[in-house]
């Protein structure tokens, strides 16, 4: 999943506040899943889920909880108090298939994931589609 316009809201509130994006986003998900999940920060505003022994429909069940989570919480400047907003995110779903590497789960999840940002963000894309009808995403 990718924090949508994170480089946005961090040039304007400042690293910081951005970081605390961060913190937030990671909470949530954590609230969201079984304690058997692995949850990492892949990249800058990206994280990466591992959902173990999970059928699709499930796990396309803990990406939309977690992004409409994501979704309803209130961002709080903690310095201020000010009100920033809601922050969304856009998440790609892959599940793995026979012959799969880490690197060719991870490429799908990731085109999923810009597919999502180019339909509008703020939603889930699953690589259920078959190969090849997905539109190219560069």
């Amino acid at each position: 999943l990718d924090i949508d316009h994170f480089k946005r809201f961090n040039d304007l509130y400042g690293h910081l506040t951005g970081d605390q994006v961060l913190r937030l986003v990671a909470m949530t998900m954590r609230e969201c899943v079984e304690p058997r999940t692995t949850i990492a920060r892949f990249g800058g505003e990206e994280f990466g889920i591992i959902l173990p022994g999970t059928e699709r429909d499930e796990a396309r069940e803990v990406a939309e909880r977690v992004r409409t989570s994501v979704m309803g919480r209130e961002l709080v400047k903690r310095s201020t108090g000010e009100s920033l907003g809601r922050i969304t995110i856009s998440v790609g779903l892959a599940a793995f298939r026979r012959g799969d590497t880490a690197v060719s789960l991870l490429e799908r999840a990731d085109h999923c994931m810009f597919t999502a940002k180019r339909a509008g963000r703020n939603q889930v894309i699953d690589d259920s589609v078959p190969p090849g009808t997905m539109h190219d995403v560069a």
